[in-house]
């Protein structure tokens, strides 16, 4: 896991935004953030697990709507966010999801990480999805795993 994480590249600092999502702050770089918006009713999809709320509209683009929680593993049960969504750029490069969101529960905050202030938190159990637990200046956060969300999510739009 301390491999995975020593991957990402210092230079001086790395802008990242907290992520609320349950009650775990997904760490995710300020790149991987296209928009945050206003939540609205997803589009649902026939026979698709609970994780996978549906496509919403953005920007002319229908997008899948993802509960990282539910994913992860830690709630059977999805409940409602904030009424904000956060729309991530797709990492993977696979044609059909240029873009996929997730439900945020919480205002995201915005961070810098340098080096030092990054510590893998090795004794944490990590879920279905996450890269790395990590303490971020002594915060606990999670740095998901976006290319198997990715990879979960083609599953769902190519059935």
């Amino acid at each position: 896991m301390e491999q995975d994480v020593k991957q990402l590249q210092f230079t001086d600092s790395v802008p990242v935004l907290m992520l609320p999502s349950g009650s775990k702050n997904l760490v995710l770089p300020n790149v991987n953030i296209a928009e945050f918006v206003s939540a609205s009713e997803p589009e649902p999809v026939a026979d698709a697990p609970v994780w996978f709320l549906g496509m919403v509209g953005w920007r002319g683009q229908s997008v899948p709507l993802i509960s990282f929680e539910s994913l992860n593993g830690d709630v059977d049960q999805v409940q409602p966010g904030n009424g904000q969504v956060a729309i991530l750029n797709g990492i993977s490069g696979r044609e059909e999801l240029p873009f996929f969101a997730l439900t945020c529960s919480g205002i995201p905050r915005q961070s810098r990480i340098v080096e030092e202030d990054l510590v893998v938190d090795e004794n944490a159990a990590g879920g279905q999805v996450e890269l790395s637990r990590v303490l971020l200046s002594g915060e606990p956060g999670v740095i998901p795993d976006l290319e198997v969300i990715e990879a979960q999510i083609c599953r769902v739009l190519l059935s």
